[in-house]
């Protein structure tokens, strides 16, 4: 063979694995902005996902309680809402969208207003998740109503927050003119609504509340006896 035609034959050589190379960089290019496109994607569905259903439009039938008053309870005045029945709610659960249903059903039940931004709210929770732990609330349906949602303000999306904290019961997304909380008189939060098996209110109350007012007010609901009523604690105004 030919010094000529052994150089030809090497530079070949050379381009072919020049190209190689070449093509195989494209690829692995190509592949590395796949699996990041598809990585964003999902972090988008995700995200999406955990706001859809973070607020959601409510209807309400029976006449709506009236607005609590906090200083009813400093001044032994009964609040008017008592013996009055529970409007029913109709909404959906922040979790999933699912259908959801407040109002009488023939037991006594414990309905929780919590905002995500409220730092009572947030402190009150976790002492909930707590006493279900401990069977506190057996034989008591309890429901979390998550109202003045603001994707703007700290701690959200609430559906997030009440899964982080365990919370072990259903969640209802109040509709952005918070008509879930209208309808029950909420004044401030957080806010608490004990209803009897008649579908009655029993008590309302608002505000931090302490685990011996908690346990103490189911065990009088449960028992049917008048109940001692929530003593007012920090809560955050509307």
């Amino acid at each position: 063979m030919s010094r000529k035609h052994s150089r030809r034959a090497a530079e070949a050589a050379r381009l072919r694995r020049h190209r190689i190379v070449l093509w195989g960089g494209v690829a692995a290019v190509v592949v590395i902005a796949v699996v990041v496109a598809l990585v964003v994607s999902s972090g988008d569905d995700e995200t999406a996902s955990t706001t859809k259903f973070e607020t959601a439009n409510v209807t309400t039938t029976d006449a709506a309680l009236p607005r609590y008053d906090s200083t009813a309870y400093a001044n032994n005045k009964k609040d008017p809402a008592i013996g009055m029945t529970l409007p029913t709610l109709h909404g959906h659960s922040i979790f999933d969208g699912a259908p959801t249903t407040i109002g009488p059903d023939g037991k006594p039940q414990a309905v929780v207003f919590v905002a995500h931004w409220c730092p009572h709210c947030q402190a009150e929770v976790p002492r909930i998740v707590a006493l279900a732990k401990d069977g506190v609330f057996k034989g008591l349906e309890v429901t979390a109503v998550a109202t003045g949602t603001n994707s703007a303000s700290p701690n959200y999306p609430p559906s997030a927050w009440m899964k982080r904290v365990g919370w072990p019961f259903p969640v209802m997304a109040d509709s952005t003119s918070q008509a879930a909380a209208n309808a029950y008189g909420l004044n401030a939060y957080p806010f608490f609504v004990l209803v009897d098996a008649n579908g009655k209110v029993a008590g309302r109350g608002t505000g931090e509340v302490s685990t011996d007012d908690i346990k103490a007010n189911v065990k009088a609901l449960l028992a049917g006896t008048p109940l001692p009523l929530l003593s007012p604690g920090s809560s955050s105004s509307l």
